[in-house]
């Protein structure tokens, strides 16, 4: 009896042993295989490869651009560099040539004053001086030797000194006259025939009286 039982016990085990698996394996079969699950995450990967592969290609072109506007930049700061420095050369060429023009002008002028006075220095180198004195008269100075040794020349002395004697024949003490040493032929000539042929002469004529046609005062 007790046999019996056991192995009735052993028979349901191996019943129930091998009922287990093949419930497992029909409800298996029956079951559907996760594909939605494998399928999402296929596209939550190309969705976030193309998020990549989008922003890569913005930061690409990003980077496009800076260096686009780098060199750019780089390319105007050059133009304007060489700009400055043609500006600068040109601007150097002309403060050259005015100060070169200055200098010249300066020159010139310097030349031209040099010139002049070298003139006036010359003119002065014939020229002496007198200084009246009590009971001379033009015809007196000019007759002495220091001066022309020739009373009719006393014409020179009264047109160098016009500015300071009213009356030709009326000099005082202490004036102080020029007596030109340059004197030409021509004017020699010109005051000795004045003053021979001067004529009659009064207070009133005033000193246009004293020079004949062509013998003008300086």
């Amino acid at each position: 009896m007790r046999n019996r039982w056991y192995k009735l016990f052993v028979i349901v085990c191996g019943l129930i042993l091998i009922t287990v698996p093949l419930f497992g394996i029909v409800s298996c079969a029956k079951k559907k295989p996760p594909a939605p699950v494998v399928e999402k995450i296929t596209e939550d990967e190309e969705m976030r490869k193309a998020e990549e592969a989008r922003k890569k290609a913005e930061e690409e072109e990003k980077r496009k651009a800076e260096e686009n506007a780098r060199l750019r930049a780089e390319e105007d700061a050059r133009l304007k560099a060489e700009e400055d420095a043609r500006r600068k050369v040109e601007e150097e060429k002309k403060t050259t040539a005015e100060e070169a023009a200055k200098a010249e002008e300066t020159a010139k002028a310097e030349a031209q004053e040099a010139a002049k006075a070298g003139e006036e220095a010359k003119a002065e180198e014939g020229k002496s001086s007198h200084e009246v004195v009590k009971g001379e008269s033009l015809w007196k100075i000019a007759k002495y030797k220091d001066v022309y040794e020739n009373p009719f020349m006393w014409p020179v002395i009264y047109k160098a000194n016009h500015d300071k004697i009213k009356d030709p024949d009326l000099i005082y003490p202490k004036q102080v006259f020029s007596i030109p040493g340059d004197v030409s032929s021509e004017d020699e000539k010109k005051a000795v025939r004045h003053a021979k042929t001067r004529g009659e002469w009064s207070l009133h004529d005033g000193s246009e009286k004293y020079w004949e046609p062509g013998y003008k005062k300086k």
